[in-house]
């Protein structure tokens, strides 16, 4: 938008110059600020639920581990013990099963016998799932991808159930909670883009979308709560890092004009605009409403069109209807750039 000298006759006085520019579009948004606090992804405290004298530890401090690894094994003797003799009565039931089906079909059995040796069966095969899952029990494994903190137990230690072994996070992405004035509700959706920065890790910032607004607003901040998902492919975000968020909402490109081109009265907003009228610039007041004020411009919802001219300086030298003559800037600043006028214009 290249500014322009405009001359603007008054009554009983000569032209008035002042500057004119072409009405543009410009990104706007509405900036919101904000300070949370990181939450890993998932978090767990790993706990078994047998007590027993630990055997083995398969991870060290700090590892990554994949679900389904496994982390610990308890004493396992008395209960292998025990899964070797169901596992020997459900053979043996499942034995006398088949042996009662063939005499079945003999009718050398009453079918009550054959029911009964199903029974059997079913009974030896549910006991011995018990004793597998028992044993299962005894084996601590990952429920999830993740890192480990520090291990609580070292090979020997009697636990019990509810002990904590180890903590797993996982943290290849991090949530971040934070709250914002209720004021902001309907700016505040699913998907709408966060960056974050920490005083942890200077000079990087963090990406990422909101995933959720908390259903409640709370009675005396009157703010709500937001949780936003930041990826962490780097692993660099840690959960309980303090961060300051900015949300950019309601995104959108509109018509933009130099904040310095308003005049205001009273709860009304005006601006001077050059047009042509019979082979002549004329100027002519208008009224428009205004949205955000961003970087020095302002947002245009009604009253001009792209490509306008209007007053940006030496507007109050205007008169509505007054003719007005337009000339490059260069013509009174030698030395001026129209591009780069344009550019403080957008």
């Amino acid at each position: 938008m290249a500014l322009l000298t405009v001359q603007a006759s008054a009554q009983g006085r000569g032209p008035s110059s002042v500057f004119v520019a072409e009405v543009g579009k410009q990104d706007f948004a509405m900036r919101i600020e904000a300070l949370g606090t990181l939450k890993a992804n998932e978090r767990v405290e790993l706990t078994l639920n047998v007590a027993d004298r630990v055997t083995a530890i398969y991870f060290d401090d700090g590892e990554r581990v994949k679900q389904g690894k496994t982390l610990v094994s308890l004493a396992q003797r008395e209960q292998i013990a025990l899964v070797e003799a169901a596992q020997a009565t459900a053979d043996e039931a499942l034995r006398q099963y088949e042996r009662a089906q063939i005499l079945a079909k003999q009718d050398a059995i009453a079918q009550t016998s054959l029911d009964a040796a199903l029974r059997d069966l079913d009974n030896a095969n549910a006991q011995l799932r018990a004793v597998q899952v028992r044993q299962k029990d005894r084996v601590l494994v990952a429920p999830f991808d993740g890192v480990l903190g520090f291990r609580m137990v070292s090979v020997g230690t009697y636990v019990r159930p509810g002990d904590v072994v180890a903590t797993l996070v996982d943290d290849s992405e991090m949530n971040l909670d934070f709250g914002v004035p209720s004021s902001f509700l309907l700016s505040l959706k699913a998907g709408v883009t966060v960056t974050a920065t920490t005083d942890d890790l200077p000079g990087m910032e963090f990406a990422g979308k909101i995933d959720s607004v908390d259903n409640t607003i709370d009675p005396v901040t009157r703010s709500v709560r937001v949780r936003a998902v930041l990826p962490n492919p780097d692993r660099n975000l840690k959960a309980g890092m303090f961060m300051r968020v900015t949300i950019l909402a309601d995104a959108r490109t509109a018509l933009s004009i130099p904040e310095g081109a308003i005049q205001p009265l009273g709860p009304d907003n005006f601006v001077y605009v050059a047009v042509e009228e019979n082979g002549k610039k004329i100027a002519r007041k208008r009224k428009i409403q205004i949205g955000l004020r961003q970087a020095g411009n302002v947002e245009v919802l009604s009253g001009l069109s792209e490509g306008d001219l209007i007053i940006t300086e030496g507007a109050i030298k205007a008169r509505d209807g007054g003719e007005v003559l337009v000339r490059e800037r260069s013509a009174v600043f030698p030395g001026a750039s129209g591009n780069g006028a344009a550019l403080n214009a957008q």
